[in-house]
């Protein structure tokens, strides 16, 4: 395993984004929807996105002991992004360590095609997809129907 994937929790957290284009512009809009709070390379954050993969710019956030993802330069990033498939609740990560992007969008939109845009997973826990399929606590505790 070349990576440990995780999910991050940005709600309300800064993150740096540097560059400009095509690039900058969709990694916004991809921390945007996660909630995160993006500023430019002076602030103060964990985590930073340099959009141009300018290799300056990540040795300098480097030293300052942030992980960085340098797009479209694998060989300097901390962390990759992967390819995301979104059907709420449910959250899909497909990554390749920044081996293939192209495979990676093969395999997500063979998975959104799989996925039907509404899983069924209401908060309220009555929908059918919820009764199969219970959280982790009432299926430990052996509460899940048929146990």
């Amino acid at each position: 395993m070349h990576s440990l994937p995780v999910f991050l929790r940005l709600q309300g957290r800064a993150v740096i984004l540097t560059g400009v284009g095509e690039a900058a512009d969709a990694k916004r809009r991809l921390l945007e929807r996660a909630g995160a709070r993006v500023v430019d390379e002076g602030g103060h954050a964990a985590l930073a996105i340099v959009a141009d993969g300018d290799e300056a710019t990540v040795q300098r956030l480097r030293a300052r002991g942030i992980l960085v993802n340098a797009t479209d330069r694998p060989e300097l990033c901390d962390f990759t992004l992967p390819a995301i498939v979104d059907r709420e609740p449910v959250l899909v990560a497909i990554g390749t360590g920044g081996a293939s992007a192209g495979l990676a969008k093969a395999l997500r939109q063979r998975i959104e095609a799989m996925l039907p845009a509404r899983l069924g997973l209401a908060g309220d826990g009555t929908s059918r997809c919820a009764h199969r399929h219970p959280p982790p606590l009432a299926r430990r505790s052996g509460a899940a129907k048929g146990d």
